[in-house]
This record gives structure tokens, C-alpha cells and sequence, in this order.
């Protein structure tokens, strides 16, 4: 449903298209294209739903005989799914066995509440809260949550040299995976402090990974053909 190593190679269309019709030239084109109103749609805590669509259109580019062909599971998506293909229209002509898809972004998995910075700050830290960068740390979300609307978050204890270099870097506590953690020390490491005169010890980072709403991108289809 979503591929996550690439665009689909033509032998996999091709499987698709098989199944019917619909694919074979002149391939009908929307005229209407309706879409369910997400929002409306209960979403699954961390996970995509999906459901798919299978259609007839008679001579008018009406769409018949539509049934839900595969599915997460989501009755209320495999509803308003078949009911925004009911309400499509497309150039005419009578075709069999078309496809078309439909997901909902996942509900976003919060983190649990995250520590206060000085519950790991060393005995003889000499690094305050405020600190000036040449680089500044660039947050790059762990794919695999992101695809989960999974939040997280992650605390880094660290020192930084006199000429800005980041070093020591170690994961003080990670929560929901090891994974938030792991990402947060890459990325600390890409960043260079401003330079000062001795340096610090014992900085503290409190790294959150929180979903925006780019997610809801992903309640659209890739594309406007359907199979």
C-alpha cells in the first residue's frame, strides 16, 4: 500500500493491472474524484489504515458493483472508501475490475512525559542551559516511527571543546525504543558548538521527536489513475 523502498517496478503494475480492464487503452480518466472526509474517520493509534476499492463503471463512467477488495480492517474507512468511489465519475466506457486506494493516517502514539534536564546533569557540570551553535543539531525523525506516528523523545548527556567540537556523547534515557535515543546522538554529532575559551562538561539535551501534520498528506492517494 505504501512502499518504503522505492517506487514499484513495472512487473508489479503489471500483476495489478491484471486483474481487469481497467488498465487496457483508452484508460478512463476522473472526471470527479471524491474523497472520504478523514477527519470523520476514527484513525488507529499507531498504524496507516488502508482499503482498497474494487469497481466496474458502465458505459457512462458511472462506477457499479463496487465491493471492498482488501483492507486494514477500518470498517468506517471501507464505508466512506466505497462511498467516495460511488460518487466518482470518469470518462465513459464499460470497464471490469478497476482499483482504487484509500488511507488514513495513523493516530499519533504519544510519549510518556519527558525527565527534567537537571535529574542527569553531572556533579561539577560546568554547562548551562544556553548554549550558541556554528551548526546547529538537525532533527531528522526515525523513519520507522515517523511512518507510525510514533512520539518520542531522548536525553543526552555530553561535552563540548574549546573549539566547538561535540564529544562524549551518551544516551542518559530513551524512551518509547532505543531507537529515539540512537537518532538524537546522531544528531548531535552533525552539530558544532560556538567556540569558547575552556570549553564545557556536563551538558544535558532534551531531544523531542513529535509527529506535525504533514502526516495527513498520506489520506491522499499517490495518484488520480486507478487500476
Amino acid at each position: 500500500m505504501t512502499p518504503i523502498s522505492g517506487p514499484l517496478p513495472k512487473e508489479g503494475w503489471a500483476r495489478i493491472r491484471d486483474i481487469g480492464t481497467c488498465a487496457e487503452p483508452p484508460r478512463p480518466r476522473p472526471l470527479l474524484r471524491a474523497f472520504p472526509d478523514f477527519s470523520k474517520i476514527p484513525a488507529t493509534p499507531g498504524r496507516k489504515d488502508w482499503s482498497f476499492v474494487l469497481y466496474d463503471t458502465d458505459a457512462k463512467g458511472r462506477p457499479v458493483n463496487l465491493k471492498t477488495f482488501a483492507t486494514s480492517g477500518n470498517r468506517e474507512l471501507d464505508a466512506a472508501a466505497r462511498n467516495a468511489v460511488a460518487r466518482s465519475r470518469f470518462t465513459g466506457g464499460v470497464r471490469k475490475q478497476c482499483l482504487y486506494p484509500y488511507r488514513r493516517a495513523p493516530e499519533a502514539v504519544l510519549a510518556p512525559p519527558i525527565p527534567d534536564a537537571d535529574a542527569f546533569r553531572p556533579q561539577g557540570a560546568t554547562c548551562g542551559d544556553d548554549r550558541a551553535w556554528d551548526r546547529k543539531p538537525a532533527l531528522i525523525y526515525p523513519a520507522a516511527y515517523r511512518r507510525r506516528a510514533v512520539e518520542g523523545w531522548a536525553v543526552l548527556t555530553y561535552d563540548i571543546a574549546p573549539w566547538g567540537e561535540i564529544g562524549n556523547v551518551k544516551v542518559a534515557a530513551a524512551q518509547p525504543a532505543a531507537d529515539f535515543g540512537t537518532q538524537a546522538q546522531r544528531m548531535l554529532l552533525s552539530a558544532r558548538a560556538a567556540a569558547s575559551p575552556q570549553g564545557w562538561t556536563g551538558c544535558v539535551e532534551r531531544v523531542r521527536f513529535q509527529m506535525g501534520t504533514a502526516q495527513d498528506d498520506d489520506d491522499k492517494p499517490d495518484s488520480d489513475d486507478a487500476t
